[in-house]
C-alpha cells in the first residue's frame, strides 16, 4: 500500500519540480520551492490549483456516488478533462499546475485507499493526466527543466503492461492530441520530454520511450 501511495504521489512530480522559463535571461527561473513561498504569486497559483482540482474531483466522485465499483471510471472522466489555464501566466501559472495535478493524484490515491484497492490501475489515465500537466507546464513557462536526477519509487504501478499504457498515452498525448505541444517533445525539448514521461510512468531505464510508435 505504501509503494501505491509513492507511485501516485509522485507521479506527476517530474513535470512540476523544476521550470525553466525559456528567455534570455539566465537566471529566470522557476523551482518547485517557489510554489510554496508564502505571499508569491506561485504560492497563490498553487493554491488556486489545489482548489480546483479538489472542487472536480469532488464534483465527479459525488456524481458518481462515491462507489468504489466507479474507481476506473472517475480517473477516465479526470483524464479527459481538459485543465483551464489561469489568466496570469508564469509563476502564478505554473504553479497551478502543480497544485492541480498533486491535488488529482492525492485524491485519487485517497479514494483508491478507502475503498480498499491494493492497485492503482488505471496506467492510462495516469499518462494522460501526467501528458496534460508536462504540457500546460511546458507552455506557462516555455519549457521545462529535465528531470532526470529525480529519485523514482521502487514499484512502478501494479505490472508492466500499466507502465507501458502510460508510457503510450502520455506520448501519444503530448506529440498529437494537445494543441501546441508538440514543439516541447522534439529538437532542444526531445531528452527532457523523453526523461519526464519516463518518470511519470516509471518507465525501466532499458525501455525506449518512443520506438516503436509512428509518432
Amino acid at each position: 500500500m505504501e509503494a501505491k501511495k509513492l507511485t501516485l504521489v509522485a507521479a506527476l512530480l517530474a513535470c512540476t519540480v523544476a521550470f525553466t522559463v525559456g528567455s534570455s535571461s539566465a537566471e529566470a527561473r522557476i523551482h518547485r520551492n517557489d510554489c510554496f513561498r508564502q505571499g508569491s504569486a506561485g504560492a497563490m497559483g498553487r493554491s488556486m490549483g489545489v482548489r480546483n482540482a479538489t472542487r472536480l474531483f469532488n464534483a465527479v466522485y459525488n456524481r458518481l456516488s462515491r462507489s468504489c465499483a466507479q474507481l476506473e471510471r472517475i480517473s477516465q472522466i479526470i483524464a479527459e478533462t481538459p485543465l483551464a489555464a489561469p489568466s496570469i501566466r508564469g509563476e502564478f501559472q505554473a504553479c497551478f499546475y502543480q497544485g492541480y495535478t498533486d491535488t488529482l493524484f492525492a485524491q485519487l490515491d485517497g479514494a483508491y485507499t478507502r475503498c480498499g484497492d491494493k492497485c492503482f490501475s488505471a496506467g492510462s489515465e495516469v499518462g494522460d493526466i501526467s501528458a496534460q500537466g508536462y504540457c500546460a507546464a511546458s507552455v506557462a513557462v516555455g519549457g521545462l527543466d529535465d528531470p532526470g536526477f529525480i529519485a523514482q519509487p521502487p514499484l512502478p504501478f501494479c505490472g508492466e503492461n500499466l507502465v507501458m499504457g502510460c508510457k503510450s498515452e502520455y506520448v501519444l498525448a503530448a506529440t498529437v492530441d494537445i494543441a501546441g505541444c508538440s514543439y516541447y517533445t522534439q529538437g532542444s525539448f526531445a531528452q527532457i520530454f523523453d526523461n519526464t514521461v519516463r518518470q511519470d510512468c516509471f518507465v525501466p531505464s532499458d525501455v525506449p520511450i518512443r520506438d516503436g510508435f509512428n509518432y
